[in-house]
């Protein structure tokens, strides 16, 4: 089954010498993937290939976990991929390999943690929002300013002396945002006109 190197280079590592020296102690790699990223551009567009070549049997080597994913949530998301294509991973660094029985534990102890901060997060902020409500503080996007004769503009729409989009247009506003406005204040669309039938 192919076996597979994966070596990630940023500002802080430029060289490769360090995770070559570690990657050599495995060798014969089928392929080896160098990702060099860069302040502007941060993809980790090698990984996804390497992800995109991945099948059943397949080993990715990777020298340190920090050299393979970004944080906890990467890491997780990535793995899923590799698990879902019948694939393995070793992180030499920390010496995890998902063929043992201790590499699944420490999966299996990871996607825990990952449940748990993930609840505590989504708890700090439902505290957060509901603390900024009982001080007045206003939750999600500004409000959509309106000029000072919205009014006039409602009137005119609503008894029909104005079409929907002119009157959106008077007010500098999208249509979903005209109507949903004019509806807070109380107007209402002007009603349809009857079409006129053509007789002999």
């Amino acid at each position: 089954m192919p076996r597979y190197a994966y070596m990630m280079l940023d500002h802080i590592e430029k060289d490769v010498s360090r995770q070559a020296m570690q990657l050599d102690t495995i060798g014969n790699f089928d392929k080896i993937f160098v990702e060099r990223l860069s302040p502007r551009a941060d993809k980790l567009e090698q990984r996804q290939r390497l992800l995109e070549l991945l099948a059943p049997g397949d080993v990715v080597f990777a020298a340190a976990a920090d050299r393979f994913c970004r944080q906890t949530r990467d890491f997780l998301d990535v793995y899923a991929r590799i698990e879902a294509a019948g694939a393995e991973l070793v992180l030499l660094e920390e010496g995890f390999d998902s063929r043992s029985q201790a590499g699944r534990q420490s999966l299996k102890l990871l996607r825990t943690f990952a449940g748990l901060d993930f609840e505590f997060q989504s708890e700090r902020k439902k505290q957060g929002i509901q603390a900024a409500r009982g001080q007045g503080r206003r939750i999600g996007r500004p409000p959509v300013a309106i000029p000072a004769a919205f009014r006039d503009i409602c009137q005119r729409w609503s008894q029909g002396q104005l079409t929907g989009r002119e009157a959106a247009a008077l007010a500098g506003l999208r249509s979903t945002s005209f109507y949903k406005k004019a509806a807070e204040l109380g107007y209402k669309a002007p009603p349809r006109q009857p079409r006129k039938t053509i007789t002999d």
